[in-house]
């Protein structure tokens, strides 16, 4: 069987140093460069040698995301500076207590000197004087002024000491820093991204002959009738999970995705000369690629529809909710006025009672008040 297939249009001729070969010798560079501070660099390694041989592993992924550059090209590890900066640190620490310390040192000499001469004049004079005793008289303590000097001096050693800290902590930020090499190899990986993106720009490479050939077909065909048995697999339980109806936006992508499949299992096996199949290889991925990029607009599509429809629900079940709070609040109200209403009921029954007990106790009293007035009629 013959497949035509259309050539794509020879494009133009890259500038120099732009090719995947000089994306490789660059990405070699900077690994080299690390890998001389001790940094593992297999991974850039693996790739610089794919893109050389034409980037076969690598095509259709976005290298600067497969292959983060601050993953692959971290600072380089400090040597003998962490242990120096952790000395004069812990000397700056130490410091800054040393001058409260001396100043009460000194404050406690200059009072037992005080004590100790029983002089008249104020404790200021006397500190600033030194104390002095004897014939000539000596300072017996030191004076205000030398501790005043000594107090500042070491404030000016623990400002110099952050202050050099500082300066050693800059100059290993700068000697470690591979943010540059970084920022280059982000551009290179993006670069190759974008070449490997077209196929007429990758390197010819070595000419098939029949046997190559003949192993390339066996192997795309048995990998391309797992793909096909997976692809059907696959979709047959999407289809089952989320399919609506037929005609369907998942369906009709996973149909056009199979019958690419389809194409490329013909292809395969009808075996063709090795110039015709690598035309119809080239023009069956490029719509392989064009149906998968439909399948994700469609997946994408049909997840935020998914979305609102799980958005929409959670608004009426909060109604719902609401709604059945309310009718369980205006039940609770009427049992509660139910109760109220029979017990009142129950009340209006007793005086009820009450009242026709009175009612019969009045009647009898009027019988008994009959009974004994005498008719007026009867007497002689």
């Amino acid at each position: 069987m013959t497949v035509n297939a259309t050539v794509p249009a020879p494009r133009s001729a890259p500038g120099p140093g732009t090719g995947l070969g000089d994306v490789a010798a660059r990405i070699r560079t900077l690994a080299d460069r690390a890998r001389a501070d001790g940094t593992d660099t297999s991974v850039l390694d693996l790739v610089a040698d794919d893109l050389d041989t034409g980037g076969v592993t690598l095509a259709g992924a976005d290298l600067v995301v497969a292959y983060p550059p601050q993953v692959l090209l971290p600072d380089a590890q400090p040597k003998r500076w962490p242990s120096v900066e952790g000395w004069l640190g812990v000397l700056r620490d130490v410091l800054v207590f040393a001058p409260i310390a001396l100043t009460w040192w000194r404050l406690r000499d200059a009072l037992d000197a005080y004590d100790d001469q029983k002089s008249s004049d104020p404790f200021l004079l006397g500190w600033a004087r030194g104390f002095p005793k004897g014939n000539p008289a000596e300072p017996t303590t030191v004076t205000l002024g030398t501790s005043a000097v000594h107090v500042t001096l070491l404030i000016v050693l623990v400002v110099a000491l952050t202050i050099g800290l500082h300066v050693l902590q800059n100059i290993r930020e700068k000697q470690l820093s591979r943010e540059e090499e970084r920022a280059r190899l982000a551009t290179e990986l993006a670069r190759a991204t974008f070449l490997l993106a077209a196929p007429a720009a990758r390197p010819a490479g070595k000419p098939l002959d029949n046997g190559s050939a003949d192993r390339l077909a066996a192997q795309l065909l048995a990998s391309t009738v797992n793909l096909e048995s997976a692809l059907r697999r696959t979709s047959e339980e999407i289809v089952t999970v989320l399919e609506t109806g037929p005609g369907s936006r998942i369906q009709t992508a996973l149909d056009g995705w199979t019958q690419s499949v389809d194409e490329l299992t013909g292809l395969v096996r009808s075996l063709l000369p090795p110039n015709e199949l690598a035309r119809e290889l080239i023009r069956v991925r490029e719509l392989t690629v064009r149906e998968g990029e439909q399948l994700r607009s469609t997946l994408d599509a049909f997840v935020t529809d998914l979305r609102r429809a799980q958005e929409a629900t959670g608004q009426e079940i909060h109604r719902h909710d609401l709604a059945v709070a309310a009718v369980r609040e205006l039940a609770q109200r009427l049992g509660d006025s139910l109760l109220v209403f029979t017990q009142r009921a129950d009340n209006l029954v007793d005086s009820t009672h009450s009242m026709w007990q009175l009612v019969d106790q009045l009647e009898l009293l009027n019988g008994h008040r009959r009974n004994a007035d005498p008719p007026r009629g009867g007497r002689s």
